[in-house]
């Protein structure tokens, strides 16, 4: 046994070298001596992998698993041949085996995991994460990987704390970046900008946190930070359209509209704000060409469409004609206030025209500051039938009639920032002198059965079929409540008082540290002091409704 063990050790020595063929010899040797050394068939099969035949390395690593079955390395690396040949899921079976059999090791759960994720088994994969994690709570390549399944998985909150517990193991810029990134993709922006303000310090060349951590900043009407981290950034990558469009939105934010609507333009070039549909025409570039006809398309928001639709009827009575290609549920709205000359939904073509503009772009194009803005209101009105049937459906409703929205649309991730929830807002149903006229439609209903709201309410959230419905209902209010949605922008363009509920981290059109709106004169902007805490700005306008009832 000694010699057999002398000539491991020489092989194994002579493999450090990178003597290949002394390295075989000796093992060779070894094993005419003890046939059952496991270590020493590993040997030959690390030979083989390495001298470019995985077949043969697959064999050899068997009879080493065959030699010692308890050692989870043998069985990995035979998997890991296997792959290299095109047999992932053999590889998969060899150590699914090897686990119902109690061998285990965190690197060997972990290949398993890759493997199951290779085949978009996620739940399975994060299962045997989680499994490598309970053998060795520090394996980073298993917290890697689950932090990757769990977002594949859409739990992202369950992702952002993997990659968080992950920078804190590695310690590296780039961890600590990539938790950043996950946190504000989360929208945590508190805990993001700590794992960024670590990210930069360590490696302050990269473009990517600096702009990342501008977005902290922003999520959090940060100015000071967000604008210095926006700048670093372009200074390090000029190219980098995100940080142009985030110094764009933060410069709106406050007030700088021309500047910062020239900045908000390079968000054309993301993913997240390409148009769905191509429009082959040129981009409008701002001259007025009395006669040509202007296409503006809408593909986001509803409340993107209503805040700038406004600028239609200007460039109609400067000669232009204006037609529109939008959400079916604007339509009818569009259509009976008269603000565009043709208008057809996203589901068919376009109407005729010579040039084309995103609606958002439209504050660009116009050149708008904070001095020029198109702030005249209403510019929308209901048709003239629904505002009938809606102000006899509502006449009899006693005291001040406040719609009360509490919930924004789910396709966009601030929803999680900027809706109160029924909750939330549930001290409103209950002013004296007040009804309640619930406006919210889909999301957010729920909260009803477990919230009963607290004085006399009319819920008109089953009956609203779209924004002309919802107009006229709005048209018959005395004032609409709403965070930021789209319901805020409509009760603003119909030139109704409406009180928003707003984040800390409010939206640009809403500005920063403002009370009233540039755009929307009837408004009045209840913000947070405390993120999180609805609470204080909902019991201020409670106060407010109790007066305006009263008088």
């Amino acid at each position: 046994m000694t010699d057999a063990v002398d000539f491991l050790r020489a092989g194994a020595a002579a493999l450090q070298r990178g003597d290949r063929a002394g390295a075989e010899r000796r093992v060779v040797r070894a094993l005419a001596l003890v046939p059952g050394h496991g270590e020493g068939w590993n040997i030959l099969g690390v030979l083989a992998v390495s001298g470019g035949d995985p077949a043969r390395g697959e064999a050899r690593f068997r009879r080493a698993s065959a030699c010692a079955p308890d050692n989870p390395n043998y069985p990995r690396s035979q998997a890991e041949c296997l792959k290299r040949q095109g047999r992932a899921d053999r590889a998969a079976a060899l150590l699914a085996g090897a686990v119902r059999r109690g061998v285990l090791s965190p690197d060997l759960a972990c290949d398993l995991g890759d493997l199951r994720l290779g085949t978009r088994d996620v739940a399975a994969a994060v299962a045997l994460y989680r499994l490598a994690l309970v053998l060795a709570p520090g394996h980073a390549r298993s917290l890697n990987n689950l932090a990757e399944a769990l977002g594949k998985a859409d739990r992202p909150e369950e992702a952002v704390d993997a990659f968080a517990r992950l920078a804190v193991l590695r310690g590296t810029a780039a961890a600590w970046g990539a938790a950043g990134a996950t946190l504000l993709a989360a929208w945590r922006q508190d805990e993001a900008r700590g794992a960024l303000r670590r990210a930069v310090a360590l490696e302050p060349s990269t473009a990517e946190h600096w702009a990342n951590l501008g977005f902290a900043g922003l999520g959090r009407h940060a100015v000071a930070l967000a604008e210095a981290a926006f700048d670093r950034a372009l200074r390090l990558s000029p190219g980098m359209d995100a940080a142009r469009a985030g110094r764009g939105t933060l410069r709106m934010l406050t007030g700088r509209l021309r500047e910062g609507a020239t900045d908000y333009e390079a968000r054309l070039s993301l993913p997240a704000f390409m148009p769905s549909r191509t429009y082959s025409r040129p981009m409008w570039d701002g001259r007025v060409q009395p006669g040509k006809t202007l296409l503006i398309h809408a593909d986001r928001g509803y409340g993107d469409a209503i805040q700038f639709i406004r600028y239609a009827p200007l460039l109609r009575a400067r000669g232009m004609r204006v037609v529109f290609h939008g959400p079916e549920g604007l339509l009818a709205l569009f259509r009976a206030s008269d603000v565009v000359d043709d208008l057809s939904g996203l589901d068919g073509p376009p109407p005729a025209h010579d040039v084309q503009i995103p609606i958002m772009s439209l504050i660009h194009r116009m050149g708008s500051d904070l001095d020029s803005l198109p702030a005249a209101v209403p510019y929308l009105r209901a048709p003239d039938a629904a505002a009938r049937r809606w102000a006899d459906r509502l006449a009899g409703v006693p005291g001040l009639k406040a719609g009360l929205v509490w919930h924004g649309s789910v396709a966009f991730p601030y929803h999680r920032q900027r809706s109160p929830g029924f909750e939330a807002v549930r001290p409103l149903t209950g002013v004296p002198g007040v009804t309640a006229v619930l406006l919210q439609v889909a999301h957010g209903r729920s909260e009803l059965e477990r919230f009963p709201p607290l004085g006399p309410v009319l819920d008109l959230g089953m009956e609203l079929r779209d924004f002309a419905d919802t107009a006229a209902a709005i048209q018959a209010l005395d004032i609409v409540i709403s965070p930021c949605t789209a319901v805020a922008h409509l009760a603003g363009a119909l030139g109704k008082p409406v009180a928003v509920l707003l984040d800390q981290g409010a939206e640009w059109r809403w500005m920063h540290g403002r009370t009233d709106s540039p755009w929307y004169p009837t408004a009045r902007l209840y913000r947070q002091s405390v993120f999180g805490d609805w609470a204080e700005p909902v019991d201020r306008l409670r106060r407010d409704l109790a007066a305006m009832s009263a008088t």
